[in-house]
């Protein structure tokens, strides 16, 4: 990294300063864990946790991110920076990305007093200089920016081929299950078809998360959020398990529900980390699954999954977060997967603002989702 910000960066951070009459602005770069600052104009900042980064919500989308007032704001009313020192109020900010489609930081305005909504002009000038910002850290490392971008096309190209090879057989698939679905909808077997048809949507949209997962381009993924009833997205998650996984019978019951509703989420990507989890329970567990979901003492929503499995000795749990780890020895181990099902479902709860914890207990293993409080009372402008 660059700890000595050019000219042209801080001529850009200053520029934005002005545009919104602000007394700070800054250029910051995100990386896996921390985010810092390619230049600053007003404030000594240093670097500081992802989580704690406005910056880190400014990425997830291609668009601007404009927060008037703080305060007024769920999201963020009890963020250290604006309940604490410097009690920061006001944020406009752009995403910096690179030719490659990278979301690697951005541009932004910050101020200690609320401002009106920004004019359309100045959100305008906001990302012409967030894509010059863009352009200049391309022009400050060409060899790398190539590189990038051309390992970015192959890889492009790559994930095409396999979206096409997987998800053209599972559209066949999915068409007949529907058919199926629609002539048994009064015999027991039309239970079953239901299940499939779910399972052929699920694995449709495993199959896109993952792609999006692995493409560098990409960034992050990015929420596609609205208003959404919690427990039809948990049964429909346990709809798609069935009445049991591996020709095993399984005991799965929700024990509790009192989230009211609606929550503020990205339904399918909620749907995908509840999925992974249950199946996760239920080729690792025991007989018996339980889950519930409910409001913390603190506010939060908690969605807990109960198994009573044991993980074994031999299973390394950290591990287990990395993309692409399975549990034990491919040679020795009991049970089928990816390894994608537990960081999958960090990444989902990670860019939700939430924390994903697995306890794993003597006779029972807890994964508990843990989601921020605003999101049970959000109401977006």
């Amino acid at each position: 990294m660059n700890d000595i910000a050019e000219p042209v960066f801080d001529l850009l951070t200053d520029a934005v300063r002005q545009l919104f009459d602000c007394p700070i602005a800054h250029i910051s770069l995100v990386e896996e864990k921390h985010q810092w600052f390619k230049s600053v104009v007003g404030i000594e900042l240093p670097e500081i946790p992802r989580d704690q980064s406005f910056c880190t919500h400014a990425i997830m989308s291609d668009d601007l991110m404009v927060i008037p007032d703080f305060t007024k704001d769920p999201r963020f009313v009890d963020h250290p920076l604006v309940a604490n020192e410097p009690n920061v109020r006001f944020y406009a900010g752009a995403p910096i990305i690179l030719s490659s489609g990278f979301r690697v930081g951005s541009l932004c305005a910050l101020d200690l007093v609320p401002h009106a909504a920004p004019s359309e002009a100045s959100l305008n000038i906001l990302r012409t200089l967030a894509n010059a910002v863009a352009a200049a850290l391309e022009r400050e490392l060409p060899d790398a920016a190539r590189q990038a971008d051309e390992i970015s096309g192959g890889r492009k190209e790559f994930l095409a081929l396999i979206r096409h090879e997987l998800l053209t057989p599972l559209t066949v698939i999915f068409g007949y299950t529907g058919l199926l679905e629609a002539r048994l909808v009064d015999a027991p077997e039309g239970v079953m078809a239901r299940a499939a048809r779910r399972s052929c949507q699920h694995l449709r949209e495993l199959i896109e998360t993952v792609i999006a997962f692995s493409d560098v381009s990409t960034g992050d993924l990015a929420l596609n959020q609205s208003h959404e009833d919690l427990r039809q997205v948990l049964d429909e998650a346990l709809e798609i398990l069935g009445p049991g996984l591996d020709g095993k019978a399984k005991t799965v019951r929700i024990t509790q529900f009192s989230v009211p509703d609606p929550v503020y989420i990205d339904r399918s990507q909620i749907k995908l980390a509840l999925t992974a989890l249950i199946e996760n329970a239920a080729l690792h567990g025991g007989d018996h699954l339980d889950l519930s979901a409910q409001i913390s003492p603190e506010g939060h929503i908690e969605i807990s999954i109960t198994d009573d499995g044991q993980l074994g000795a031999e299973v390394d749990l950290d591990a287990l977060y990395r993309p692409f780890v399975v549990g034990g020895s491919l040679n020795t181990r009991k049970v089928g997967g990816l390894g994608l099902g537990l960081p999958l479902t960090r990444k989902i709860v990670e860019l939700h603002g939430g924390e994903l914890d697995v306890i794993a207990e003597d006779a029972s293993t807890l994964a508990l989702i843990r989601l921020p409080a605003w999101r049970a009372n959000f109401t977006p402008d």
